[in-house]
């Protein structure tokens, strides 16, 4: 379904109020050719609508979202109420849909859910009210994926920009460089719009919580060395609440034994310092408690004997799986021993991990049905899971490209140009053209037909070739070489190695390597680079845009301005880097004087061997120069220059 839009005035502003197409969300935007919305409204938030009269003159519509609201006036001369009347009926579509993908009020919510109240007296839409008891969960699950949603949460882009310090970097320093026609909203719109994919993954990141862990090995004591010689060394213990909190939720023993003894008879730093000497600890961790190594200790040791309590020990667990079945089928009473991971009481620390591992996983959060639920899986699910790919007849999922031609509204010269070649072409026979090109390639007469087609002639040498080019340049000809002339050959194969050494270069080199460019020259050669790319990106947005308009040109014309103060600042740090490697041969040629004068010989001196300087620069930062050339060269061709 098509996005619906509206021209409305919000606060005394005139702009556009549309519903996307998913009827998520609810979007104005100023009336600014480029502008990114200014107000986003999700659509399960919104709590309830109201509109005017259909007999008073004035056409407006108020949404509520919590306590908040929002007054959208339609400006429309003779379409004003027509397009209230289709906004409203596409948000009440919306909340009838909303109605239907929620569970019903006779379903179970879970454990931990607990229902809301009718909502029958507050006033609000039923779908409305439900809308807003949706999990947050499921709500932000969507979120991750919503690309509307992500390229205008502000908070996330501002927490990705603290996290990464290089995009921090890239997104002020484009943003101070960019043109005045460009609005910051415009900006931050085109910057995140090439990113969401690194949003989407910083949301999942920060979803993410460290589940719990077996705590007690974690926590050991450290040793210190005395203060003077023969001191004995200090046992320190460090411990953390958070450690302290996974204790007591992992072993129910030791919060019984802390709140028994805490603070009278002990205190607390006494308490966890005798309770990781003493032997409930071994106890805890499955370790064997020996009478002679281990200290008594007259308080924790009267919690031994105690059978741990919990949360995995008292909770309900399903009976679908009846392990005392197999002594029915395999019984091991009178057949060979179990193996020793099946006999937890001889080694006690299988025992601990196994109600360890128990008590873990009795604190997850459970993401499937309740232990008294329907057994098997639901509808949606078992379409998940479904093995689609061994159905005999599948239907075609395939994702369908919608290819535009951005250039085909300004591309009609060159349409006329290429119309008037294939005319000319289509007066031509195929038969006539295929027997030419078949004589020319042909063997005759026993000598290599292509070599004489191409002009090539193993006899000749480089001074042939340039008494010819010479004599061409005399009779006004080009000065391009013959394709068959040896000169042309070895062009041909120094460019080619020159690209595969390129490839190379590129593919196995060291990333850290400057190329003899200081770490400031390279930091600032990085950042140019970097801005120019964004101006590159916003400049063909807004180039190959097919609605030409006076903004429009005079945005071109702020871009091309700013894509040459880019080359400006990329010949600055050239100039930087020549100063730098201007320095260096200044030195190497100070040392080679020192050491003629100590040695008697005259050292030989290559420029080459000082690494550095704008060759260097330009070679780094030749695609980009190329790129700026290329969208200047395409400007200045849309205006007939």
């Amino acid at each position: 379904m098509s996005s619906t839009r509206a021209s409305v005035n919000y606060k005394k502003q005139d702009g556009v109020l549309s519903v996307s197409h998913d009827a998520k969300y609810i979007f104005w935007t100023v009336s600014t050719p480029g502008a990114s919305p200014t107000v986003t409204i999700p659509v399960a938030d919104v709590t309830n609508l109201q509109q005017t009269p259909a007999t008073t003159p004035k056409v407006a519509l108020k949404v509520f979202v919590g306590t908040e609201s929002y007054v959208f006036s339609f400006t429309h001369k003779e379409k004003a109420r027509q397009e209230q009347e289709t906004v409203t009926e596409r948000l009440r579509v919306a909340f009838s849909h909303v109605t239907k993908t929620l569970p019903s009020k006779s379903s179970s919510t879970g454990p931990g859910t607990p229902s809301g109240p009718s909502n029958g007296d507050t006033g609000q839409p039923g779908a409305l009210a439900m809308a807003r008891a949706v999990g947050s969960k499921t709500a932000f699950d969507d979120g991750w994926y919503d690309d509307n949603k992500l390229q205008y949460d502000f908070q996330m882009q501002e927490s990705l920009l603290k996290s990464d310090p290089a995009l921090n970097a890239r997104f002020h320093q484009a943003r101070a460089d960019k043109p005045e026609s460009v609005s910051v909203a415009q900006f931050n719109t085109q910057f995140w719009s090439s990113r969401l994919h690194l949003l989407r993954a910083h949301a999942i990141e920060k979803q993410q919580k460290q589940g719990e862990y077996n705590v007690l090995p974690e926590i050991r004591f450290t040793r210190k060395p005395g203060e003077k010689d023969g001191d004995p060394d200090i046992k320190q213990l460090h411990i953390t609440k958070e450690q302290i909190k996974l204790i007591f939720k992992q072993y129910p023993v030791v919060r019984e034994a802390y709140n028994e003894n805490v603070p009278k008879p002990l205190k607390d730093v006494e308490f966890w310092t005798r309770f990781f000497s003493s032997r409930l600890l071994k106890q805890l961790k499955g370790e064997k408690i020996s009478q002679q190594v281990d200290p008594p200790d007259s308080i924790l040791d009267n919690y031994l004997d105690r059978a741990a309590t919990g949360p995995a020990s008292i909770a309900h667990i399903p009976h679908f799986i009846d392990l005392e079945g197999n002594e029915q089928n395999h019984s091991q009473r009178k057949g060979n021993r179990p193996d020793e991971t099946m006999r937890p009481g001889k080694v006690p620390i299988l025992q601990v991990l196994n109600n360890l591992s128990e008590k873990m996983l009795s604190h997850v959060a459970a993401e499937d049905g309740e232990a008294h639920g329907p057994i098997g899986m639901d509808e949606e699910t078992f379409q998940q899971l479904q093995l689609r790919d061994l159905a005999m007849e599948d239907v075609d999922n395939r994702v369908v490209l919608h290819v535009r031609e951005q250039q085909r509204g300004k591309a009609g010269d060159d349409q006329a140009e290429v119309s008037k070649e294939a005319a000319l072409f289509a007066q031509h026979d195929p038969r006539d053209v295929l027997s030419t090109l078949q004589s020319d390639l042909a063997p005759s007469e026993g000598d290599r037909g292509l070599e004489k087609a191409v002009g090539y002639d193993p006899e000749s040498d480089t001074e042939d070739d340039e008494d010819e080019q010479s004599a061409g340049r005399t009779n006004g000809a080009s000065n391009a070489p013959h394709v068959g002339a040896k000169r042309a050959l070895t062009s041909a194969t120094t460019s080619l190695l020159s690209s595969v050494h390129q490839q190379r270069a590129a593919a196995t080199a060291d990333v850290s390597s400057l190329s003899g460019l200081s770490q400031q020259v390279f930091s600032s050669l990085q950042t140019t680079h970097n801005t120019t790319t964004e101006f590159l990106h916003y400049f063909w947005t807004v180039f190959l845009t097919s609605a030409d308009s006076a903004s429009r040109r005079s945005e071109l014309a702020s871009l091309i301005a700013t894509l040459d103060k880019s080359l400006d600042r990329i010949s600055a740090v050239g100039d930087a880097a020549d100063a730098e490697r201007e320095i260096k041969v200044t030195a190497m040629k100070q040392r080679l004087k020192e050491q003629e004068r100590r040695t008697g010989r005259k050292a030989r001196y290559d420029a080459d061997l000082v690494p550095g300087g704008r060759k260097v620069v330009d070679a780094m930062i030749k695609p980009t120069r190329d790129a700026v050339g290329k969208a200047v060269e395409e400007y200045r061709k849309d205006l007939g220059v």
